[in-house]
């Protein structure tokens, strides 16, 4: 591969991976569970409130637990950082998270902390791993943690 390709290729995959990120956002917050499965590999792991390790796992938790986690929840993204490596790469991204639970306006922002693969031609998260820095009612600013959960939505002890 020459020097010319190699960089455009490096573009197209850093141009992927910006829309992989984009379409997490953009299905999660439509409910589209099928579609968010589908952004990760079969060995895929999503660690946030819980950990769930298989693309069947994560499926099974955003369909049942995350459903029930919100009335409603947006997630925007930004700032991100992509290092390349063959067909993997690993990078973070900021992230606010905005949501309605209970009737209660929620803010909270972290980032993403990503591995990533690409399998037939197309870039899937190999993990995504959340840390949240703060998760409050929007009444009390930005304060508090989120309350972490096992895969079936029960309480876990303190994170630090």
């Amino acid at each position: 591969m020459s020097d010319f390709e190699a960089r455009l290729r490096a573009v197209e995959d850093r141009q992927a991976i910006s829309e992989l990120r984009g379409r997490y956002c953009h299905v999660l917050d439509a409910r589209d569970w099928d579609a968010l499965a589908d952004l990760f590999t079969d060995d895929g792991e999503f660690q946030g409130l819980a950990h769930v390790t298989g693309r069947e796992a994560v499926h099974r938790f955003f369909s049942t637990t995350v459903e029930s986690l919100a009335e409603n929840f947006w997630h925007f993204c930004t700032n991100a950082t992509v290092d390349l490596q063959d067909d993997t790469a690993t990078g973070r991204i900021s992230m606010q998270y905005l949501s309605v639970k209970k009737g209660v306006s929620y803010v909270s922002a972290g980032h993403y902390d990503d591995e990533l693969r690409r399998e037939n031609g197309l870039w899937k998260f190999r993990k995504r791993k959340i840390t949240f820095y703060y998760f409050a009612p929007l009444s009390e600013g930005f304060v508090g943690k989120p309350q972490y959960i096992t895969p079936e939505g029960k309480p876990l002890a303190a994170q630090a």
